[in-house]
């Protein structure tokens, strides 16, 4: 069989573990394809032959192929053909997301691929199987953008899962990780965005992220709470890497999340960088726009990248001011506050900290209905968030959540 230039997949894959600064959001990808959110064959279009470290080089190959995809949608739905141009659509939503990420972190045009992202969602919204709409939460002049779902519009009162996303996570993004999963089985869905993450940034360029997390987190409760379809009995949490910790905080504050479910637990989050970054960190500075100039061995490429991310959302441009911002994201001394059932969730193979931080929540919180479940992960990109296997993380949360809630089978 004859090879191309890039001497064949085997050395493609190779390259990308050894210069791992993109190699985690393609992997991301590739765990996604399973609900819809990409192809292999899409994602490899903009990853082979990509320098490792051109940011504006990324947004531009995403939203290439975002556009193209989003071409394809569009011509679908002329044609009437509804279920081509919605795969079609999520997929692009998919794809600006990612340029929308790496414009971010590049301080680039963030806004206009966040936008494109979330009209190609919401233009698959009414060629989808089940009923989707549009929300916006919100107090004071701030606006949550956020998504709610419901396997049909019969308004049957369903149980109900509320899903936080982390430090880099879209609505659109976590409506594959776990929307799709928790509608096929029964559940409500909502996809909340708060303070600093992408939806808002959209549209409020001032947003940061916040400790108390579980302020804007009311909100959303508010809102579940005021739906008739809602059971508010049964209403659980989702907290997706960063969001275990935002969801922790609502969990210990307010009665009326029935379940909780954190993946993985985030107790602090300073020792949590501390440990990823290194030490060498402690004692030096850098501003975000320099952060290349760093060699290896004070900090990895992809670690780079994390920095300039969290820069970002925190609203501070110096590395040591972000380092000294995660120090007030704690959740340690709430723990004993969580008394609802809890399924905590983390990678076999993870750093030191992630298991100190997973041990001591379980430890901490009161719940006398509190699991932990370790799964398996391909590397260390997967020892977050299980996208090498999605399903069977899903499998693993909803099992449990059916457990407790038990939703009425079809």
């Amino acid at each position: 069989m004859e090879q191309d230039s890039h001497s064949g997949p085997q050395t493609f894959f190779t390259d990308l573990l050894e210069h791992p600064e993109f190699e985690y959001k393609l992997f991301r990808q590739f765990g996604l394809a399973c609900y819809g959110a990409s192809t292999v064959g899409e994602c490899m279009s903009v990853a082979r032959g990509m320098p490792m470290w051109d940011l504006p080089g990324w947004v531009k190959g995403w939203s290439r192929v975002a556009a193209d995809v989003r071409k394809l949608a569009d011509s679908s739905l002329e044609r009437g053909r509804k279920f081509s141009a919605c795969e079609h659509y999520l997929r692009a939503a998919n794809y600006f997301q990612m340029a929308e990420y790496y414009a971010i972190i590049a301080l680039g045009n963030h806004v206009h691929f966040g936008l494109m992202s979330q009209q190609c969602f919401e233009s698959a919204m009414p060629l989808l199987r089940w009923n989707g709409e549009s929300v916006s939460p919100g107090i004071n002049g701030r606006i949550y953008p956020s998504y709610f779902f419901s396997p049909d519009a019969s308004g049957e009162a369903r149980p109900t899962v509320l899903v936080v996303g982390g430090l880099e996570s879209s609505a659109e993004e976590m409506y594959f990780n776990y929307g799709v999963s928790a509608l096929q089985r029964g559940y409500n869905v909502m996809l909340f965005q708060g303070p600093g993450q992408a939806g808002v940034l959209r549209r409020q360029a001032d947003s940061r992220l916040q400790p108390d997390y579980e302020i804007p987190l009311q909100l959303a409760l508010d809102y579940l709470n005021a739906r008739e379809d809602v059971d508010s009995d049964r209403l659980a949490v989702i907290g997706n890497g960063l969001g275990g910790y935002f969801a922790s905080r609502i969990a210990a504050f307010d009665p009326r999340v029935k379940a909780l479910i954190v993946n993985p637990p985030h107790t602090n989050l300073h020792r949590m960088l501390v440990q990823v970054i290194g030490q060498r960190a402690l004692i030096i500075d850098v501003d975000f726009h320099a952060l290349n100039e760093l060699p290896p061995s004070l900090m990895r490429g992809d670690l780079k990248l994390l920095v300039l991310n969290i820069c970002r959302r925190f609203g501070v441009t110096h590395l040591q001011a972000m380092i000294k911002t995660s120090m007030s994201y704690v959740v340690e001394e709430l723990l004993y506050r969580i008394q609802c059932p809890t399924l905590c969730i983390r990678g076999m193979d993870t750093h030191q900290e992630m298991v100190r931080q997973s041990d001591d929540f379980c430890n901490g919180i009161r719940s006398q209905d509190k699991q932990l479940v370790l799964l398996p992960n391909l590397h260390e990109a997967d020892a977050q968030n299980h996208f090498s296997n999605i399903p069977r993380l899903n499998q693993e949360i909803f099992d449990w959540l059916d457990e407790r809630f038990h939703p009425l089978d079809d």
